[in-house]
């Protein structure tokens, strides 16, 4: 069993404390890599959420600064709000529903944070892009091998199907907002000083300019198994995010 280390995070509109916990390193069972620079361990995503919603004010803040367990001793005598309540919104992706207001999320706080620094920008929309991908992602890890692996039963296995068909059919219908966000996400790490040529393919990738994203891959000297990869998704003109290792 994995085993999870506390923190605290503290609003700093209305200093309401938000407890939280992230996966011990020593305790890693199993990490995925996805080409869209995802990285989950354990069925947890590893990159930290950078904004939060505080549960007790509504009021969204940027992570900055965590306070470690070290400090429990300042929350005595307070209420603090837990982990399921702000992280990913408190949305749940087990559901339909959770993973579409996710999305929904990230769109609201494109719309209402006023200003947005461009790398605010690109942590929001890339998030976005994730959420869109979280649709169908881990539809890419099972088959019906599985029920004669004994890994699903086959009434396990239908209800996963039908869970995953439901989000893909969700992703067909929002792909003219999925493009816009993509396209407007390509735009601002072109902008960044030093763009990855590597990231931008693969965004480009996705977007469906796949001769934009050869091009890229011609820039590149190294060859690396992301790389070679991604040059037989380009080739083949796939568009849907893979997963690269793990």
């Amino acid at each position: 069993m994995t085993s999870f280390e506390n923190y605290y995070l503290q609003c700093p509109c209305c200093k309401s404390w938000l407890t939280g916990k992230q996966a011990k390193s020593d305790s890693i069972n199993q990490s995925l890599l996805y080409s869209d620079g995802m990285i989950i361990s354990d069925l947890q995503p590893i990159s930290q959420q950078k904004i939060v919603l505080c549960p007790a004010c509504a009021a969204f803040f940027w992570r900055h600064e965590q306070t470690i367990e070290k400090d429990e001793a300042v929350l005595q005598g307070f209420h603090a709000y837990p982990w399921s309540s702000w992280h990913l919104f408190g949305c749940n992706l087990l559901s339909n529903a959770g993973r579409k207001a996710l999305i929904k999320h990230y769109w609201y706080v494109l719309e209402k944070i006023r200003p947005l620094e461009e790398k605010q920008e690109i942590v929001i929309r890339k998030s976005l892009l994730w959420a869109y991908n979280d649709l169908y992602r881990d539809a890419l890890s099972f088959s019906i091998k599985d029920v004669y692996n004994d890994k699903f039963s086959l009434q396990s296995w239908l209800n996963l199907r039908l869970f995953h068909k439901k989000n893909r059919l969700f992703f067909e219908a929002e792909q003219a907002e999925f493009q816009k966000n993509l396209l407007q996400l390509i735009a601002l790490t072109e902008k960044t000083p030093e763009p990855d040529a590597a990231e931008l393919a693969e965004l480009y990738r996705e977007a469906g300019d796949f001769k934009k994203a050869a091009e890229l891959i011609e820039t590149i000297d190294r060859r690396t198994h992301f790389i070679n990869s991604l040059i037989k998704h380009i080739q083949k003109g796939e568009r849907l995010v893979f997963k690269v290792a793990g």
